[in-house]
């Protein structure tokens, strides 16, 4: 009986753990977004991009401020210099871009972890998120 009680409060300390984490998650996932959306945008196509990467989830991964995040910052993103998991570096251009989006997992920054999921967007999705990396690359 005795193991029976202690195995109780086990159970619902994991339950209570785990229902912070999902909540914690929540609020920061939702503050990433509304950091995404405070940044204004003054150009219609990279102010498109802007609502894709809040839809998509982008933004849950990569910030628009700089600081650090699950996958590189979006802030001075395109032109910066990217040193690979293979120890090669590559500029972040619009052809790495794309071919980031479209097969996430063959060419990755060193020091951040295999999580981001291929993207099959249509053409001028990406257009418009390759817009607001250049936005936010200024």
């Amino acid at each position: 009986m005795e193991n029976h009680k202690y195995r109780v409060w086990l159970d619902l300390s994991v339950a209570f753990v785990l229902v912070a984490l999902l909540i914690g998650g929540g609020v920061l996932i939702y503050q990433l977004n509304f950091d995404a959306m405070e940044v204004e945008i003054d150009d219609a196509v990279a102010q498109r991009g802007q609502e894709i990467s809040t839809q998509e989830g982008c933004i849950a991964c990569h910030t628009v401020d700089g600081s650090l995040g699950v996958g590189p910052s979006w802030q001075g993103m395109m032109g910066r210099i990217e040193t690979l998991e293979d120890g090669t570096s590559i500029v972040v251009d619009e052809e790495y871009f794309r071919e980031s989006i479209r097969y996430a997992n063959r060419k990755m920054v060193a020091g951040y972890p295999r999580v981001m999921p291929s993207y099959l967007l249509e053409e001028e999705d990406l257009v418009a998120l390759i817009a607001f990396a250049q936005r936010l690359s200024q």
